[in-house]
C-alpha cells in the first residue's frame, strides 16, 4: 500500500511542493 504525502492543486504540487518527499518524487530523486 502507498502513503498519501501531500494534497494540493496540481499546479502547486509541481511548482512549489510543501513536502520534500513530493519534490524528490517529481524530480526523479525518489527511491
Amino acid at each position: 500500500l502507498g502513503e498519501l504525502v501531500e494534497v494540493d492543486s496540481a499546479d502547486r504540487m509541481f511548482t512549489a511542493p510543501r513536502e520534500r518527499r513530493t519534490q524528490d518524487y517529481i524530480t526523479g530523486r525518489f527511491g
